[in-house]
């Protein structure tokens, strides 16, 4: 037998480079895949950029003695006693002949009469004038005689497809947005009293809650083996809140829950206090006061996602016309919004949700943890993992004729958002079962033994052990699904969303008789896009970043629910 002693160590170098290689080889495919989100991102956020008038005047030759440059502005900026009401439209001609460089400005006024056309001619001895007046929606033009190319550059003032207010100007940005603290421009509060107390009062108690301190907790102390009556003041004081709120629907709603919230934090605390009690503790055993409250994880990230949304829409006023204000113009550009389409949006991703997460999440569990392994459950597996896979277009023929139509199987809901949340509901389940079926696989077969070797029926393993230990990989195929779902256009179109709507859509209006008509953003950016003039390629571009904003808030949501799953089954 060979002394151990003896033996030669086997050298780890091999194996410590090879882990530095993968490692670093993780690592620049990271960097590499943000330097292309980058770039992607700056693609779409770099038309929104207005640069205003822009162009060239080409050469002039012996076929062609004299080229022009057309303009036209939709509004005016001088009012009728000749002032100007927005700042002075500016365009720059700029060429380079034998005798050098050569710039000149030229002011252009919009005035209200039509018909007023004034041209401006360049020579070899410059332009003829430097300022003139030219009616709105009237084509005039700038004619260049000389052998070379002539630029065109606005650089101040409304750009020609400016609305009547004069927005926007050059070398600004197409989505303009203002933020009021409890008071706007007009001195007049952007909140409801109810509302803000509730906010405050959900502000402490988190605020205690996450840093519990002697003094607050006993305030809170005398409170004790009253929580029913905390309970009915809570609820009691929702209902005023939400009544009294003169209509303001968001900010009502979150000033109730705010208030619910709160009751159910304070029972919590004074039930946690009541416990370190019993046992003979202090209140300034704040650490152990932590671990006294019943579920105070859960609580917190529940109450800290409530009051962040709160903020939003009670203290503070988030003026962005684009989304809120602004309806669609199809005659100017930059006079158009997204309201409709954003809203629809919504709608459509809430309904897809509501369908698609419980009965996907309950058909994964049931084929992982209660289907035998037959022939029948082997064909519905494979026709699950087929239409995952299968182009979303179908998935608008199949809502087209099931929810869409009337007739036979038909559901005839119409081209509504009832029957595109529906369409996109089905389209996500398959992502999701096939998520929900990989993370229920994932939990370790001994977990489920432990389980039912203390008795626990099959419904108590899956309930409460194999459910939340597969719970941060079910969120993930979520959240992949909701992705996926949220930029298609192509069922959509199939089931009927128009491509502009000058009023918000209706969830319900398929069931109670309202108009069935809704768009969403990717439609809108599509009907955008294929508009000639560039400034609807800027509001397209626009959308596109409101649609990606709106897709990473909603990810973000579900992002703090697997952590914080992730983080009870680390504790």
């Amino acid at each position: 037998m060979k002394d151990i002693d003896k033996l030669q160590k086997r050298s780890r170098k091999l194996r410590n480079l090879t882990e530095k290689a993968g490692s670093t080889s993780l690592a620049i495919a990271g960097l590499i895949g943000l330097l292309f989100l980058g770039v992607l991102v700056w693609q779409i956020a770099e038309p929104t950029f207005i640069k205003g008038e822009r162009g060239e005047i080409t050469a002039a030759s012996e076929y062609i003695p004299e080229s022009d440059y057309r303009f036209e502005w939709d509004f005016p900026n001088v009012d009728a006693n000749g002032n100007l009401t927005t700042d002075p439209i500016v365009i720059r001609f700029e060429w380079d002949d034998q005798n050098g460089s050569h710039s000149h400005d030229v002011q252009i006024n919009v005035i209200e009469t039509r018909q007023v056309k004034t041209d401006i001619y360049i020579d070899a001895d410059g332009i003829d004038q430097t300022k003139i007046d030219v009616g709105r929606k009237t084509k005039f033009y700038a004619y260049s005689s000389l052998e070379t190319p002539v630029s065109v550059k606005q650089i101040t003032g409304p750009v020609p497809n400016a609305d009547e207010t004069g927005y926007p100007t050059v070398n600004t940005f197409v989505i303009t947005g203002d933020v009021h603290v409890l008071w706007d421009d007009n001195n007049e509060q952007v909140f409801q009293i109810m509302e803000l107390t509730a906010w405050i009062t959900l502000l402490l108690l988190v605020t205690v809650l996450t840093w519990p301190n002697v003094t607050a907790l006993n305030l809170i102390r005398k409170l004790k083996g009253k929580q029913f009556m905390i309970k009915l003041s809570s609820y009691a004081l929702a209902l005023a809140t939400y009544f009294i709120s003169d209509g303001i629907f968001m900010g009502a709603a979150l000033g109730s829950i705010c208030w619910i919230v709160s009751g159910i934090i304070l029972n919590r605390i004074a039930e946690g206090i009541e416990r370190l009690e019993k046992i003979g503790r202090k209140l300034s055993e704040t650490s152990r006061l932590k671990h006294s409250i019943s579920g105070r994880d859960g609580l917190l990230m529940w109450s800290r996602m409530l009051l962040f949304t709160s903020t939003l829409f009670i203290p503070l006023l988030i003026d962005i016309p684009f989304l809120t204000e602004r309806y669609q113009d199809i005659f100017v550009p930059y006079a158009s919004g997204i309201r409709a389409a954003f809203y629809g949006t919504i709608w459509v991703m809430l309904i897809a949700m509501l369908v698609s997460i419980p009965i996907s999440i309950g058909a994964a569990i049931y084929l992982e943890e209660y289907a035998k392994p037959n022939r029948t459950t082997k064909l519905i597996q494979a026709l699950v993992t087929n239409l995952a896979g299968v182009p979303s277009i179908v998935f608008g023929m199949f809502g087209l004729a099931i929810f869409v139509k009337q007739g036979g199987f038909g559901w005839g809901l119409g081209p509504s958002v009832l029957a595109a949340g529906l369409t996109m509901g089905v389209m996500a389940m398959p992502i999701i079962v096939l998520g929900g079926q990989e993370a229920l696989r994932s939990v370790p077969r001994s977990l489920r033994e432990s389980a039912y070797g203390i008795g626990c029926t099959r419904w108590q393993v899956t309930r409460d052990h194999v459910l939340p230990s597969a719970m941060p990989g079910i969120m993930t195929g979520s959240i992949l699904a909701m992705s996926r779902i949220m930029g298609e256009a192509a069922p959509l179109v199939v089931v009927g969303a128009t491509a502009m709507i000058l009023f918000d859509p209706e969830p319900l209006a398929a069931l109670n008789g309202g108009n069935v008509n809704f768009t969403v953003i990717p439609i809108q950016i599509y009907f955008w896009t294929a508009e000639p003039d560039h400034a609807w390629h800027s509001m397209a571009a626009a959308a596109s970043i409101a649609l990606i904003c709106l897709l990473v808030a909603m990810n973000s949501i579900a992002i703090v629910l697997r952590q914080h799953f992730r983080k009870r089954l680390k504790s």
